[in-house]
């Protein structure tokens, strides 16, 4: 997959920058830890049976970060450290729907951007679209975001659609990377990737493919 992307991206962040692996984390110890009771304790569950994600891959560790933000509070605290952590230069942020919807609108609403959401299948009427929201043009640069990323086709799916607008996709971000194959295929594609959390991070086994 081709997509317009913004190169060479510096990125100041809040706190300190740590390498894992090819994965970058963008936020302190600190932050992380505190995100990370935030998701374990309103959004984590750990499961005797293993079960199969929607990705395919199997686990003992059942995530749901949509939950973990249910609460006004929780989205603005997570939303206050994508904003902080990553420092890159978008107009408009958005991803997959539903996972990255509470997260983009409310980052959108404190930074006063624009969102976007992008469907699983085009409309059924009217002009077919796929994006809602904000739908972007020739050269707005997009943040890419979704709550919890597995093996990261879903998220570049929907980055095929954004750029399929003319749009600029300057990175990518999630609250929650749970496999080191994520940032490699960010990379190759070309597109810079930015989590806030790693599966290190909640203290569980990551996904392999």
């Amino acid at each position: 997959m081709a997509f317009a992307v913004a190169g060479a991206v510096a990125l100041a962040v809040a706190g300190e920058t740590t390498a894992l692996g090819s994965t970058v984390v963008v936020l302190s110890v600190e932050r992380r830890q505190s995100l990370a009771r935030l998701v374990r304790e309103a959004g984590y569950e750990r499961r005797e049976e293993p079960f199969r994600l929607s990705s395919g891959a199997t686990s003992h560790d059942y995530v749901d970060i949509r939950r973990a933000v249910a609460s006004g509070p929780a989205l603005r605290t997570v939303a206050e450290a994508l904003l902080d952590g990553v420092d890159l230069d978008w107009e408009v942020i958005g991803g997959p729907t539903m996972g990255a919807d509470p997260l983009a609108h409310a980052a959108a609403l404190l930074a006063s951007k624009a969102w976007l959401s992008v469907r699983k299948e085009p409309k059924g009427h009217g002009r077919g679209q796929w994006i809602e929201g904000r739908v972007p043009g020739v050269g707005d640069r997009v943040l890419a975001v979704e709550d919890t990323v597995s093996t990261g086709r879903s998220l570049l799916g929907a980055i095929e659609r954004i750029a399929a607008t003319g749009a600029v996709v300057v990175g990518a971000t999630a609250v929650l990377d749970r496999s080191p194959a994520v940032a490699a295929r960010f990379s190759a594609a070309g597109i810079t990737w930015r989590p806030l959390l790693t599966w290190e991070d909640l203290g569980i086994e990551p996904l392999s493919e």
